[in-house]
């Protein structure tokens, strides 16, 4: 790879030098401010032309834009569209179940499928099962003979294949990129995903509003065939299984090896409380926006949205506070804030105050895993790292549906703003928990 551009040497050798250091010019601005946002003062003097000016990477990361808004979109619409069908606090957080359930159970053991099988060809069958599993849900929306039981089988194996698909993305990166345009790439997921969380809820909201719960569901069927296309033109990269160990082996190992690290567990542990007590918030933000705000479906679409403005708000703060030498206390003040702001949003009864409050919210719980992210990354050695990053996944993918089917459950028979409220509370005493328990956690530069 060349340091200078970024581009593969093998590719395009034949192309005179001056011309491709041009086209590495046009995405150098880019790149350098992704960097500069995902390792603030860690940034080398050298960038090149960052993570963009590689092809492959430069095609994967667009068609990861397209799809994450058509994820938003369909997420905010499958939710709008439960609680059509069945008003009820209990079926949203019963799809949050069936989500958790393969994400427990095999999110693990797709880091180690990562690390053994070419990512490429696993990512080719994951996105197009998505983009398929979509286009299902699209015709029996269309048809009208959808049901909450179909919804929930759709869901169960969405998250199936997003056990496999989600440690297996993060390990490509590294492997388009290589190690001197990381910090582009990280940058640049970041701000993808985040952005999408802007996007894609307004834009669901107004289609929900205008004209059905399966426009959003359509377009984000067709939105996974842009990451297809980015993968399929990739270059082949098999991945070969070390012959010495099983993958029960190297599950044992890494598991073994995040028990004996009391920082890692920690951070861990802090993480996924606030993930199965706080996160599910999304998940019932339906109620709010028709029982509690009484503002629609194109209301709902707002208060995503906001939600996602915070987040990416947030993720740009993860860099300057990365450079910090107390990211360990930075992420247990973000869990604290996390907690504050959620009971904050779970007491307001007035549209706009709730928005407001949303912003706290998404940028909270963003700083939150950004600095958890950060702290892994960090404090874990490379051979090991694609197992931890797999159980980092795990909570989000796992836990946290499994939270909104306790707070939907409870929600269901005392309400759901008080019970988005006790978790939120909980949340913060975990914070001032951790801070007087975890030292190890607290102290992590």
């Amino acid at each position: 790879m060349s340091i200078e551009t970024g581009e593969r040497d093998d590719v395009g050798a034949e192309e005179p030098r001056a011309s491709r250091l041009g086209r590495a010019r046009r995405w150098r601005w880019l790149n350098q401010l992704a960097a500069r946002l995902a390792f603030g003062r860690t940034l080398p003097d050298r960038l090149g032309g960052g993570a963009l000016a590689v092809p492959e990477f430069r095609n994967f990361w667009i068609g990861s834009i397209v799809s994450n808004v058509g994820s938003w979109m369909q997420f905010v619409a499958l939710s709008w569209l439960i609680l059509q069908l069945t008003n009820s606090a209990f079926y949203l957080g019963l799809i949050g179940l069936v989500q958790a359930v393969p994400g427990i159970s095999i999110t693990l053991v797709g880091g180690v499928l990562a690390d053994r099988l070419d990512r490429r060809k696993v990512l080719l069958f994951t996105q197009t099962t998505f983009g398929l599993l979509a286009l299902v849900l699209t015709a029996l929306d269309v048809l009208h003979i959808v049901t909450i039981w179909e919804i929930l089988l759709i869901a169960f194996c969405s998250s199936a294949v997003g056990a496999i698909d989600n440690p297996t993305r993060q390990a490509l990166i590294p492997d388009l990129v290589g190690e001197d345009n990381i910090a582009s790439a990280v940058g640049l997921n970041s701000a993808a995903w985040n952005g999408a969380a802007v996007v894609g809820p307004a834009i669901a909201g107004v289609l929900v509003a205008l004209i059905s719960t399966s426009g959003a569901f359509f377009l984000n069927g067709l939105s996974y065939f842009a990451v297809v296309w980015a993968v399929w033109i990739m270059r082949p990269r098999p991945r070969r299984a070390g012959p010495s160990r099983s993958i029960l082996e190297n599950l044992t190992q890494g598991l073994t090896f995040m028990r004996r690290d009391r920082r890692i567990w920690g951070l861990m542990l802090v993480m996924a409380i606030a993930t199965l007590l706080g996160r599910p918030y999304t998940q019932l933000m339906p109620i709010f926006a028709q029982n509690v705000l009484h503002s629609g479906a194109s209301g709902y679409g707002v208060l995503m949205g906001a939600s996602g403005v915070g987040a990416l708000v947030g993720a740009i703060l993860v860099a300057p506070l990365g450079g910090s030498s107390r990211k360990g206390f930075l992420m247990l003040a973000s869990t604290g804030l996390f907690g504050v702001s959620l009971l904050a949003f779970a007491g307001s009864r007035w549209f706009v105050v709730s928005l407001a409050i949303l912003l706290v919210v998404g940028l909270s719980q963003t700083l939150l895993m950004g600095m958890t992210n950060t702290l892994l990354q960090l404090n874990v050695p490379a051979e090991m790292r694609g197992r931890v990053m797999s159980a980092y996944t795990l909570i989000p993918s796992g836990v946290m549906p499994l939270g909104a089917m306790v707070l939907g459950g409870i929600g269901s028979v005392v309400g759901v703003p008080p019970t988005v409220a006790a978790g939120a509370a909980l949340v913060l005493v975990t914070s001032g928990a951790a801070y007087l328990t975890l030292g190890d956690v607290r102290t992590m530069p």
